[in-house]
């Protein structure tokens, strides 16, 4: 996979790229970390079944995330407090 732009940057600071790859005209969401020298590691490939439940997931963290919000406690952390709570990405043994 050529470098693309992140899609996202993730809390452990990997450059994500989320794109629709289509073999033999079927359709799946493709999620890898960019590594360095432009390539890239797949993380997930899903269906739509499969992307239905992460939606479903995320959905669910993200009134969680919210909830706390209105409740007062701050959940909104920097990038930098976020690494050093989660630290950074750990080397696959892939």
């Amino acid at each position: 996979m050529a470098q693309n732009e992140p899609t996202f940057i993730d809390v452990q600071r990997r450059d994500i790229v989320a794109e629709i790859v289509t073999k033999d005209g079927v359709p799946v969401l493709s999620i890898d970390k960019q590594l360095p020298g432009g390539s890239s590691k797949r993380l997930l490939l899903l269906n739509k079944v499969d992307a239905k439940q992460l939606s479903e997931v995320l959905e669910h963290y993200l009134k969680q995330v919210y909830s706390l919000e209105l409740a007062g406690l701050n959940t909104s952390l920097s990038p930098q407090d976020m690494l050093a709570l989660f630290g950074e990405e750990d080397d696959d043994e892939d």
